[in-house]
């Protein structure tokens, strides 16, 4: 009998999946890791037939590797498609509408940490394999599907999960055709600026590090201070970060995602400027330096987040230091980044990068796995719609996929034409019940297709 793709049925199981306070923490020993197996159990019972059918793993500390094995008919190359079961805290419980963790289904979404962000994106691709699976439905080419435990704290203290499945499949000689993460996927052009649809698949994603940058003093009584302390050497370094920004750079993916979106943005006058970012860069310059989401796209940023001093009023620091937060554009190191922090703070300030990541390369949508997942949205969604390559400001998992694949995309299978936020990492996130199963046939279609 075939298991239908319903759409209340893909809201309970998304509600169910909710219902696991599956936080992940900076500190691994600190992390709960009894919602993490009650979800891994819940997903067997769920899906029965992906429980019988595919051989399932427990890789690091609670990721989980679905294998699926192909009839070896077809020379497309595997593919990967992931997604992350670990959440954000909630934030102050009384600003939700419903409990976070009661995956509350009302007004036609889910609700509660982790629907959207990502827990949907989970459980899109359980349903689509159920489905394929109930209908008898063989691959030709191999399938690999990772629900990782870490991706929101960057692997913390530890290595990152997503990391260490990628690195456990290559040891097996794995190569992918195509890797699938969070990111990107059908928006409606509002939400970019634009008109119409966009396309947006993600091909690459900047760095991340958190540098200390700290003072050793001294220290003593409030009553008797002294010059130059810790406090005042941290306050000379968050002025010289704010007045030495890196400057503003091109780089080739970046021109491309402009070009790209250029021709349908509603601001027709900087579309002018960004359809050529090269022949109108004098222009935009002045204008870069006034927004700053659009000045994000054009170097590595440096932002002083927290600052610490004593634990008492009346005791002067031993220690003072700042949390810089950096986002790294390609073509800066943690090493190069590292060292010009050092260059523009007062001489005796250490500086140490921790979580840190260097950009990832960035790809191309000129590739046939790419081009499938746009003309799969042009079938469901109409010709006119727009392809963008995104650049992702933030991260992913993905970053650690780059061994596995030479195709890696941050693409979400979703797309709600009414343009509603799921307010991911925010208060009363939630997911869309249509939109949730149109994700679903999404990826039915797409495994269906993939390799023909």
């Amino acid at each position: 009998m075939s298991y239908e793709l319903n759409a209340q049925l893909c809201a309970e199981h998304l509600s169910g999946a909710v219902k696991f306070a599956t936080l992940s923490k900076d500190i691994e020993a600190d992390t709960d890791w009894g919602p993490f197996f009650g979800l891994h159990e819940y997903i067997l019972k769920t899906y029965p037939l992906v429980a019988e059918k595919l051989h399932h793993e427990v890789v690091g500390k609670a990721g989980l590797l679905f294998t699926w094995k192909g009839t070896g008919k077809s020379s497309a190359l595997p593919v990967f498609m992931m997604a992350h079961m670990d959440v954000v805290p909630e934030g102050d419980w009384s600003k939700w509408d419903t409990p976070p963790y009661e995956g509350a289904i009302r007004d036609g979404h889910v609700w509660g940490r982790g629907a959207s962000d990502c827990k949907a994106q989970m459980i899109a691709q359980l349903e689509a394999a159920e489905h394929l699976l109930s209908e008898g439905w063989q691959p030709d080419y191999d399938i690999y599907m990772a629900y990782c435990y870490n991706e929101e704290v960057a692997g913390g203290d530890s290595d990152s999960c997503a990391k260490l499945i990628a690195d456990l499949l290559v040891e097996r000689g794995v190569k992918a055709g195509i890797t699938l993460d969070e990111g990107g996927g059908m928006r409606d052009g509002s939400m970019m600026g634009a008109e119409g649809k966009i396309c947006c698949i993600s091909v690459g994603e900047k760095g991340y590090v958190d540098f200390e940058i700290y003072k050793l003093d001294e220290g003593g009584h409030s009553s008797t201070p002294h010059k130059g302390g810790a406090l005042d050497y941290v306050a000379e370094a968050i002025l010289a970060i704010r007045d030495h920004q890196l400057p503003f750079r091109i780089t080739p993916a970046v021109k491309a995602r402009f070009a790209a979106i250029a021709p349908v943005m509603k601001d027709k006058e900087l579309a002018k400027l960004v359809a050529d970012v090269e022949a109108n860069w004098e222009e935009l310059l002045p204008i870069l330096d006034k927004d700053p989401k659009l000045a994000a796209y054009f170097h590595t940023t440096l932002v002083p987040t927290m600052a610490q001093g004593s634990q008492q009023g009346n005791i002067l620091p031993e220690k003072a230091s700042i949390n810089v937060n950096s986002r790294l554009l390609q073509g800066d190191t943690i090493e190069s980044i590292t060292a010009y922090l050092q260059s523009i703070v007062p001489e005796g300030m250490v500086v140490v990068p921790h979580k840190a990541h260097n950009p990832s390369p960035c790809g191309t949508v000129d590739t046939d796995a790419a081009q499938l997942l746009f003309k799969l949205c042009k079938e469901r969604y109409g010709e006119e719609i727009t392809l963008v390559p995104e650049v992702v400001l933030g991260g992913t998992d993905s970053k650690f996929l780059y061994g596995l694949s030479d195709n890696v995309y941050r693409f979400g299978p979703f797309y709600n034409p009414k343009g509603e936020s799921t307010r991911a990492h925010q208060v009363n996130e939630n997911m869309d019940i249509e939109t949730l199963k149109g994700g679903a046939e999404y990826m039915v279609d797409f495994l269906k297709k993939y390799g023909k």
